[in-house]
C-alpha cells in the first residue's frame, strides 16, 4: 500500500470530483466507497440541475416560516420532525443567526461565486473529456404566480448576481411561448425568469463518467468498504481503519455528505452539517408526445421539474427528520401532485405508471449554507463536505479549490468563505 496517496472517503459526485481534480495534478488516489456502487446516495437520483441562479442558502425568511409551519407535517414542503427537534437544535440557532439579511446577502454571493466557477469546469470537462450524461444547456424556467415574488426575485438577483448571471424576465405569454408545455396552467402564473446560464444533466451519469476517467488516470476506487476509524499519531492523519484493512496515509479527505460528522466527531472535529432528506419520482415519456423541453422551478410551491430524453423528474421537498429511511406516502402523494399543478396533460398520462422511480436522498446541509473545504485543525486531515443542495452544482470547483489548497498552488477563486476552519 502505497502511504504517499491520498485517501478520499465517499465516492459520491464530491469524492468523485475531489479524486479526479487531484490525479490531475499529478497526486495518486484512492477512493474509499461503503455502498456497493459510487453515486448511490445523494448523486444518484437529484433534481439533476446545475444552478449557478439558486445560490441562495435555505435560511431565507420565507424558508424559515416554511420550516416553522411544516412541523408534524408530511404535505408540507418542508417538513420538521417533532421527534428530530432536539438533534437540530443547536445547528437550527446558527442556520437562523445566519439569516440576517447581511449575511444572507454575503453568503449567496459567495456560493454564487464558487458555482459560476464550477459551471465553468464542468463544461470544460465534459468537452475535453466528452462526458455524456443527457445534458442540456438551455437554461433554467423559474415559475410565479405572484408578481410581487416575482420583483422580489429579480432584485433579489441584481443585487447578488449582477451582470455576472444572464437572466430574462418573461411576462405570461413570453413564458408560454419558451415552455408551450405550461400552456394548460398560463393563467395561474404572472411569469418567470429565464436563468440562461443554467444546465440540466444526469447527476448519476456524469458520475460515472468521472468514475471511468478516474480509473484512467490511474486513481483507484473500493466500494463496499466501512470506514471505523481514521487514526492520528501526534494529532497528524497516520491510517484509515476500514472493514477489510488498515491502510496507511498521510493525507485524508473526508467527503462523506451528510455522515461526515458522525467520522470527524471521534477526532474531536465538530461541523454544523445535518441531513436534510429530499424526495425525486422519475416518470418514463418514452413514446409521449408534446414532452416539456426545459427545466422548470415552481417557486410557489417548491419543486423542480427536469426533463431527460425519455423520463421527466420531479424533485423537492425538505424533511428535518436525521436517517430516517422511511419512504412516507404523503411524500410521493405531495410530487405528484406538484406534477400535476404544473404539467396537468403530462401527468394524466404518467400517473400510475409501474416503471415511476420512487427515489430519497440526505442532502448536507450547513448551517450557514457555505460548504466546508480545506484543511482541519488536524494535520493531513481535509474535508470538502456540507454542499446541501447544490452539490452537483458546486463540485467541481470544490475539488479544484481543494486540490489547490492541497498542492499549495494559488486558488482561482477566495477560498476564505468556505474553509475547514471558519
Amino acid at each position: 500500500m502505497d502511504k504517499d496517496q491520498i485517501i478520499i472517503i465517499g465516492g459520491g459526485i464530491i469524492g468523485l470530483a475531489t479524486a479526479n481534480a487531484l490525479l490531475d495534478r499529478g497526486e495518486k488516489v484512492l477512493v474509499l466507497e461503503k455502498n456497493s456502487d459510487t453515486a448511490t446516495a445523494a448523486s444518484f437520483a437529484n433534481a439533476g440541475m446545475l444552478t449557478p441562479s439558486q445560490s441562495t442558502p435555505w435560511n431565507s425568511p420565507s424558508d424559515i416560516f416554511y420550516i416553522l409551519s411544516g412541523i408534524g407535517k408530511k404535505d408540507s414542503p418542508m417538513s420538521l420532525s417533532p421527534r428530530a427537534i432536539p438533534s437540530y437544535f443547536s445547528w437550527g440557532l446558527r442556520f437562523i443567526l445566519n439569516s440576517t439579511p447581511s449575511r444572507f446577502e454575503r453568503i449567496s454571493k459567495s456560493i454564487f461565486s464558487l458555482a459560476k466557477y464550477s459551471k465553468d469546469l464542468t463544461e470544460k470537462i465534459r468537452k475535453s473529456e466528452e462526458f455524456c450524461y443527457e445534458e442540456s444547456t438551455e437554461g433554467t424556467l423559474k415559475l410565479f404566480r405572484n408578481t410581487e415574488r416575482l420583483q422580489k426575485a429579480i432584485d433579489l438577483s441584481n443585487r447578488i448576481y449582477g451582470e455576472s448571471n444572464s437572466i430574462e424576465v418573461l411576462n405570461q405569454k413570453q413564458t408560454v411561448e419558451l415552455e408551450p408545455s405550461l400552456n394548460k396552467v398560463r393563467k395561474g402564473l404572472v411569469g418567470a425568469i429565464h436563468y440562461k446560464d443554467d444546465e440540466i444533466g444526469d447527476a448519476y451519469k456524469f458520475c460515472k463518467s468521472l468514475e471511468e476517467s478516474i480509473r484512467n488516470k490511474g486513481g483507484r476506487i473500493l466500494v463496499n468498504t466501512n470506514i471505523k476509524r481514521i487514526l492520528l499519531n501526534k494529532r497528524k492523519v497516520n491510517s484509515v481503519v476500514t472493514d477489510r484493512a488498515v491502510l496507511r496515509a498521510k493525507r485524508v479527505i473526508v467527503c462523506a455528505g451528510s455522515w461526515s460528522p458522525i467520522l470527524l466527531k471521534e477526532l474531536g472535529i465538530k461541523i454544523p452539517v445535518k441531513p436534510v432528506k429530499g424526495y425525486s419520482l422519475t416518470y418514463n415519456t418514452a413514446g409521449l408526445e408534446n414532452t416539456p423541453n426545459l427545466s422548470v422551478i415552481d417557486e410557489s410551491i417548491h419543486i423542480a421539474i427536469t426533463p431527460y430524453k425519455n423520463r421527466i423528474r420531479v424533485a423537492g421537498t425538505a424533511e428535518f427528520v436525521g436517517f430516517n429511511d422511511e419512504v412516507h406516502p404523503k411524500r410521493i402523494t405531495y410530487l405528484n401532485s406538484k406534477l400535476n399543478e404544473v404539467y396537468p396533460s403530462l401527468f394524466s398520462k404518467v400517473q400510475g405508471d409501474e416503471d415511476t422511480q420512487v427515489w430519497f436522498g440526505f442532502r448536507p446541509m450547513s448551517a450557514d449554507g457555505l460548504p466546508f473545504i480545506g484543511e482541519t485543525k488536524i494535520e493531513g486531515l481535509y474535508l470538502n463536505t456540507g454542499h446541501g443542495h447544490l452539490g452537483w452544482t458546486l463540485a467541481m470547483g470544490s475539488a479544484n479549490l481543494l486540490a489547490d489548497q492541497m498542492t499549495n498552488a494559488e486558488t482561482e477563486i477566495d477560498s476564505k468563505p468556505y474553509l475547514a476552519n471558519r
